[in-house]
């Protein structure tokens, strides 16, 4: 084994010194062992598939010696979901190569959750599922150990880690007892934490235990008493609650007028209805006449929709005044596509009697949906927000008495922050209609359809689908972060992608190769894996492509796959036009997607309102170099950089928590709190109210999941048997539970 040492990996597969005094040293051991019936190897950190030929030709020579000398030969492998499939970027190893250089084959399938991870099963079992549903067709069956955990985790949540300290102590399964048995405390087995035994509680989607320690309330995200725009989900086992939009909280004092769109005067060039009025002619006018009662200073508060980014402006007049007109250049966030309050004219006077105010001018087709006159108004953009009740009470302790914490409570709130994404403009994911909207879109050329299915879902997974050009309305399309996802059936070869003007990152099927180029010029490529998804499943599973590309003046950054990773960076003479989609080959596309170059999107804010009324505001990462919109709550980088230069802190892709400070509170009583999100996309999770003095969740593995495991690797999968980590860990009534082989 190498311990997990890539040099030693590297040595051993690329030095050929190495290498020999390795297979020397082979031959050496087993001879001084004569008993022993073979060989075991454990080499770890290997990384990827380039690495793939150098490793296969090691374990040819390791397994040829081995033979060579009578022996048998075990390998440790890495656990992988297909080739190029593992969670630990271990993606040298192909099964179907090392199958041929091995007599049997444990697979290391434990480790998902450790010691810096989010609390949760060592071995889940859609992992588990998903690794031998591979290994046991890309291996021969009979040769293939299942990998087990003996060990558990336990993780403290009650408060934050120090830098390069994990929340994760390891557990073996007799240390969990300790735990559930009330010896184990969080200070130091000792007082003043009272020793408690707990009841450990069994997931029955991963088949393993797990307990809560010293937590004396838990809420999912789903128990709330009340919330507003709250989104309830599920992932796996863990139900979780998140917010998508940011809807405009409007106040306003003293309405002293309220008009709907429909208005007194019309002039031709307009169209005009009770719910919204526009004019196709800038050089037209529509006319309302209102009255107020008394003389004061008013604000006069238009509802506006600006429904495409080139129909952003829209002009009044005032009693016949200027023209004053009122426009929305941000390209970011949809929120001016609704229907929007905006404050025409603030702290006007107004004397008392009739006025009238005249739509004018601006841009044709920007909406006006009616105004109001109030003595002021103020507005907002919110998020949503969820309110729970804490309800504390008493567990019993090993002597039989009352138990609550020696001190006070701690809350800790379980959230899933993610990377800021590039401000919205624009998003459809084609499960809208099944017809192209001619607002939003033109075909420039080929041939282009919507595939929906027959159902009475209103939102099914659906396709836009076809060859050539297919644009967004519009044109003159600046600086842009375009974003697509495609899948491909087999036919005529070409290029399929997304464009701005004459600049275009297309998936190359016969190069497998994410391209740029400006005109007909590569500008730039990465090397990938380019997949043909079988006719049978393009609709149900297709293999997706995504692609996206920033363009920021001269500057084009490439990236692709789910995590939207940068694969490199190309200059190109600036220039602007039209933005869509282009492909040489038919092509099915799920998501098309149109951001902010410049401006970013955080994931990461939630303020809590704790059961004494005071805020804890929570999760925003500290950043330079960016100026920030406070009224949304985006950022704009300063510099053509990349948002990850920005800030220090990383952002974990897992669950984490946030704490309070020290809660007095009395076991009985009742308590409400209120977690309010300021960011889109959080993931709020669980709720634990425990024991300022220290809490933790536990998972672990004992007989009921190995023996269920066991009986999965022998009747669905076929394998040779389990391989625990490691011995003298597990819970020995598997040894009882085990059947006995004649």
């Amino acid at each position: 084994m190498n311990d997990g040492v890539s040099s030693i990996f590297d040595a051993l597969r690329y030095n050929t010194t190495a290498q020999d005094t390795f297979i020397s040293e082979i031959i050496r051991i087993i001879d001084e062992h004569p008993w022993a019936a073979g060989v075991d190897i454990d080499l770890e950190m290997g990384g990827g598939l380039e690495h793939r030929a150098a490793s296969n030709a090691l374990f040819s020579r390791i397994y040829n010696t081995v033979k060579a000398k009578g022996k048998l030969m075990n390998v440790c492998l890495p656990a992988m979901s297909s080739m190029g499939g593992s969670v630990g970027g271990e993606n040298w190893c192909v099964y179907p190569d090392i199958d041929n250089y091995c007599d049997t084959a444990a697979i290391m399938s434990y480790g998902m959750a450790w010691a810096g991870s989010a609390p949760g099963p060592v071995s889940p079992k859609s992992w588990l599922d998903e690794v031998y549903d591979y290994a046991a067709t890309a291996m021969t069956p009979s040769k293939v150990f299942l990998g087990m955990p003996g060990y558990g985790w336990r993780w403290q949540i009650d408060h934050t880690p120090a830098p390069g300290e994990y929340r994760g102590t390891s557990q073996t399964y007799y240390g969990a007892l300790y735990w559930l048995d009330g010896i184990y405390n969080h200070t130091g087995d000792a007082p003043p934490q009272p020793f408690i035994p707990f009841a450990a509680y069994w997931d029955d989607v991963n088949k393993t235990p797990w307990a809560m320690l010293h937590v004396y309330d838990y809420l999912e995200a789903w128990d709330y008493i009340s919330s507003q725009n709250l989104v309830r989900d599920q992932y796996g086992a863990a139900k979780y609650a998140t917010m998508y939009t940011k809807d405009q909280v409007v106040e306003f004092d003293g309405i002293v007028v309220d008009r709907d769109a429909y208005p007194d005067v019309v002039n031709e060039g307009a169209v005009w209805g009770y719910e919204y009025s526009y004019l196709t002619d800038p050089q037209s006018s529509l006319s309302y006449n209102f009255s107020v009662p008394a003389s004061g200073t008013y604000d006069i508060v238009a509802q506006i929709n600006f429904p495409w980014f080139n129909k952003n402006a829209i002009g009044f007049k005032l009693d016949g005044g200027t023209v004053q007109v009122e426009s929305e250049s941000r390209l970011w966030w949809p929120y001016w596509r609704r229907n929007t309050w905006i404050k025409i004219r603030a702290g006007i006077s107004l004397s008392a009697g009739s006025h009238t105010l005249t739509l004018t001018g601006g841009v044709s087709g920007a909406m006006f949906c009616g105004f109001r006159v109030c003595s002021s108004f103020t507005q907002a953009p919110s998020v949503g927000e969820a309110t729970y009740t804490l309800s504390p009470r008493h567990f019993v302790d090993k002597e039989g008495n009352q138990a609550s914490p020696a001190g006070g409570f701690v809350l800790t709130v379980e959230t899933l922050r993610r990377d800021p994404d590039s401000a919205l403009a624009f998003y459809d994911d084609f499960r809208d209609t099944a017809v192209i909207n001619t607002n939003f879109y033109s075909i420039v050329s080929g041939s282009w359809a919507i595939w929906r299915p027959e159902t009475e879902l209103s939102r099914p997974y659906s396709q836009l689908e076809g060859s050539g050009d297919f644009a967004l309305a519009g044109g003159g399309y600046g600086d842009v972060n375009l974003r697509a996802r495609f899948a491909f059936v087999g036919g005529a070869g070409g290029k399929t992608g997304i464009y701005r003007g004459d600049v275009s990152l297309v998936l190359n099927h016969a190069t497998q190769a994410l391209e740029l180029y400006q005109g007909s010029t590569l500008k730039g490529s990465f090397a990938m894996d380019i997949n043909i998804t079988p006719d049978d499943q393009i609709r149900t599973a297709p293999l997706q492509h995504t692609i996206e590309m920033r363009i920021r003046g001269s500057s084009v950054r490439v990236y692709s796959g789910s995590a939207r990773t940068l694969r490199f960076q190309a200059t190109i003479t600036p220039g602007t036009g039209g933005i869509g989609i282009r492909s040489e080959r038919h092509c099915k596309c799920d998501l098309l997607r149109l951001g902010d170059a410049w401006y970013y999107e955080p994931s990461e804010r939630l303020e809590i309102t704790l059961p004494d009324s005071t805020t804890l505001d929570v999760g925003r990462i500290s950043r330079t170099g960016v100026t920030w919109d406070s009224e949304f709550q985006m950022f704009r980088v300063d510099s053509d950089i990349e948002e990850s230069e920005t800030r220090t802190e990383s952002i974990s892709a897992e669950f984490d928590f946030m704490h309070s400070n020290e809660l007095n509170l009395v076991c009985g009583g009742d308590y409400t709190v209120t977690v309010k999100a300021h960011d889109i996309n959080i993931w709020l999770g669980r709720l634990f109210l425990g024991d300022a003095d220290g809490f933790s969740l536990l998972y672990y593995t004992d007989v009921d999941s190995l023996v269920y495991f066991a009986n999965q690797a022998a009747y669905r999968w076929g394998l040779r048997g389990l391989a625990i980590w490691s011995l003298g860990q597990e819970d020995l009534r598997i040894w009882e539970a085990l059947p006995r082989l004649a």
